[in-house]
């Protein structure tokens, strides 16, 4: 018998007690088992943590990207703000950690939900849009940026200048970083993705100036300054054009 066998039988005999001698227990604590065990236990502890606090981070820290290809699509996030893009448009966001921060490039309608204490920023760069809550397009195509307000109002912010608060049914875009109010705007910036145009005695000349940028063509009258009031389908030109010579007893030509 070895010395090792001797100091194990040694012990057995000392602790022995009838009924009551847990011999796995003795082993564990004559052989170091236990503590080895407990040892591994104390390592993997902190590395199960790092493990977790990673998985959290990554998913804290995780971006959704939306694009629209061929045609508009609506997305809701996850504040309940509803972002239209235009085709060929990017958005992007942190949903678990910045959801009323977005970026984004192409052509955006968005219909933000109303938080006081957490405004909604729209990062199109170089340009900076933030609200609380209303609608409004922001256009961002290359260096270029603008913004059409349909509701509520916004700020819109460049690399210079202080900005410019915008109310609803105005318009302003990038001037050598400058925001800069635009005189005229349109009356329906967003048709692309309401699919109508709504006029409230309009101007004959606006009205044909927007239909002619948003089908690509040239419109005339031979009867200016009239005034047009009704809501118009973008799905067919020819049915408007119609409906607005018979309104207005005017002839509409095209070039």
């Amino acid at each position: 018998m070895d010395h090792f066998d001797e100091k194990h039988l040694s012990f057995v005999l000392r602790h022995y007690r009838q009924g009551a001698f847990d011999t796995q227990a003795a082993w564990e604590k004559l052989s170091g088992t236990r503590k080895r065990r407990s040892f591994r236990l104390l390592w993997t502890l902190p590395v199960a943590a790092a493990l977790a606090l990673g998985v959290f981070f990554s998913w804290r820290n995780a971006w959704t990207e939306y694009r629209s290809y061929d045609v508009a699509q609506a997305f809701t996030l996850v504040d309940g703000t509803r972002a239209t893009l235009a085709p060929g448009a990017v958005l992007r966001y942190q949903p678990h950690k910045a959801s009323r921060q977005v970026s984004m490039t192409g052509q955006v309608l968005y219909e933000v939900v109303h938080d006081e204490a957490h405004p909604f920023t729209v990062s199109a760069s170089p340009a900076t849009v933030t609200v609380l809550g209303t609608v409004f397009q922001v256009i961002a195509e290359g260096p270029d940026t603008r913004v059409n307000v349909t509701e509520g109002r916004v700020r819109f912010s460049g690399p210079r200048g202080d900005g410019l608060i915008l109310t609803a049914g105005q318009s302003a875009s990038l001037r050598d970083a400058v925001p800069v109010l635009e005189e005229a705007p349109l009356p329906n910036p967003s048709a692309w993705a309401t699919g109508e145009f709504r006029y409230e005695a309009a101007p004959l000349e606006t009205v044909l100036r927007e239909l002619s940028a948003f089908y690509g063509i040239t419109l005339t009258a031979d009867a200016p300054g009239k005034r047009l009031t009704g809501t118009f389908s973008t799905d067919d030109l020819d049915e408007t054009l119609t409906l607005i010579e018979s309104a207005l007893s005017v002839t509409i030509g095209r070039e």
